[in-house]
Order: structure tokens, then C-alpha cells, then sequence
């Protein structure tokens, strides 16, 4: 019934999961501080992580595309998917010189979303706060604290995360219907929850003011800028991201000759 083929390419979640994981936990681990702290490890391992910050904030957002996947097939199968922790595996997987991190959903298994407008409204919603508050926003806080981050660190990078599948939809899918019905279902999430439910002042999933950034490789195509920094450069030899908010322009500049001189090398 559902096409997992590209989240699975993009986030890492489907039925079948990674071909071949090197560790795999039971998304309920993330509640055992045990497993937790050796989930930070062996994620962190795959990346040369210089502190579990960075193993944090990489696995705190997997949580930001567990929902967006359940946002996407809300809007285009109006299922809703059973991603709760009992029902998903975390799993890291090396391919080539990085790793993907994701999960294995063990059962697929799902509910219908009503049509009418008022009633998807209040069913979604009643879900959002549900899921929030049992699952998304306790784990959140878990995994902040074993990496020795305020949870904020990991919220602030869900809004842009949204708008990534948002502009995906719109450019590359040409699916008019499915770009509009996710922007739809997508405002509920962003604009009709109380940030009470995150316990932060504002939605995490509400973006203001997208910024973007040229390709160097190709001037006439845009990148979104990252809504907060992931802390890829907290590694050992760690740069950021081209895309990172916390880069200069200078250091963007410098970025941009860097990635011209390569490619004009190969």
C-alpha cells in the first residue's frame, strides 16, 4: 500500500531498513540510559565525533523525519502510520566513507485520516499532541541531555528539516495536488500546536524566514540554509556544512573556491 522508495533514499526508514546496519536498537532504548550512551558511542564512532554532541544532534533530528515521513503519508495515502518506539528499530549503516542513520519499521501498520477538512484538523491534531508528548519531545530531552546539549540545540533544526520535504515536493515531484495537501497538513503541525508541547516558546516547526544559498557548482540552483547548525564540524578534522547558519561569509567564500578547485581538478 505505502511506496517507501524515497524515504528511504532521503531519511532512512522503511520496513526492509538498512541493508546492512552495523548496530541496531529498539527505538525504546533511547529511554534506557544505558543503551542510550552506547548508542551516542557507536553512532558517534561513524562519524569521529570528538564528544556525543554531535551523535546527539544527528540522532535527536532522525526523530524530526520520523514525523515528517508520518506527515508525508498522511497526505498522500490518508494513513496515518504507527511510528511509536515500540514499533521502530534505530539503525546505522556505513556507506561508503559516512554512515546513514535511521530506522526499520517492524510492523507497517496504520489508521485512515478523515477528508473533511474540520475533522483531519482535529484528528491530527489530537494525534500531533499525543505523539509529542509520550514519545517525540521526552526522547528529545533524553538524548539532548546525554550529549551535554540543551534540547533546543536539536528543536531549532526541525523547522528547517520541514521546509527541505516542502521544497523537495514542489520542485522535483510535480505532484500539484500532494505539494498542496502536505503544506496543508504541514501548517497544522507548524502552526496549530502549542510550543507548551515541546516545552520551548515557540513551534520547531515553524520557519521564519527561509534563507538560501547558491550552488557553486550551479549558480541558478538554491540551497536552503540550515535552520540551526547540525555540529557536523564537531568532529575530529570537522568543518560545517556549506549550508550552516553559523558560517561566515568569509568562511562561505573561502567554501565556495575550495569546491570550484576540485571540481575544476576532476
Amino acid at each position: 500500500m505505502f511506496d517507501f522508495t524515497i524515504v528511504k533514499m532521503y531519511y532512512h526508514i522503511s520496513p526492509e531498513g538498512a541493508d546492512h546496519p552495523i548496530y541496531e536498537i529498539p527505538a525504546t532504548g533511547f529511554f534506557d540510559p544505558a543503551i542510550l550512551q552506547e548508542a551516542l558511542l557507536r553512532s558517534g564512532e561513524t562519524v569521529q565525533a570528538i564528544s556525543n554532541a554531535l551523535p546527539a544532534s544527528f540522532i535527536g533530528t532522525t526523530l524530526c523525519k520520523v514525523s515528517i515521513v508520518q506527515l508525508l503519508f498522511v497526505s498522500m495515502y490518508n494513513q496515518l502510520m504507527d511510528m511509536y518506539p515500540d514499533n521502530l528499530n534505530y539503525q546505522v549503516e556505513m556507506h561508503d566513507d559516512h554512515a546513514h542513520i535511521g530506522y526499520r519499521i517492524k510492523e507497517v501498520r496504520s489508521v485512515p485520516v478523515p477528508i473533511e477538512p474540520e475533522a483531519r484538523k482535529a484528528f491530527l491534531l489530537q494525534h500531533w499532541e499525543e505523539y509529542f508528548t509520550n514519545f517525540i519531545t521526552p526522547a528529545i530531552e533524553v538524548i539532548a541531555a546525554a550529549g551535554d546539549l540543551k534540547p533546543d540545540a536539536i528543536w531549532q533544526q526541525f523547522s528547517g528539516h520541514l521546509k527541505i520535504t516542502q521544497d523537495f515536493l514542489a520542485d522535483y515531484m510535480n505532484m500539484p495536488p500532494l505539494t498542496e495537501q502536505f503544506l496543508a497538513d504541514g501548517k497544522l503541525l507548524a502552526e496549530f500546536l502549542d510550543p507548551a508541547l515541546f516545552n520551548r516558546r515557540r513551534n520547531p516547526y515553524y520557519l521564519v524566514n527561509p534563507r538560501y544559498v547558491e550552488n557553486p557548482l550551479k549558480p541558478e540552483e538554491k540551497w536552503l540554509m540550515h535552520s540551526s547548525c547540525c555540529m557536523y564540524d564537531r568532529r575530529e578534522n570537522g568543518t560545517k556544512c556549506y549550508t550552516c547558519p553559523r558560517m561566515t561569509h568569509d568562511e562561505r567564500e573561502a567554501r565556495k573556491c575550495e569546491m570550484l578547485a576540485t571540481a575544476a581538478a576532476h
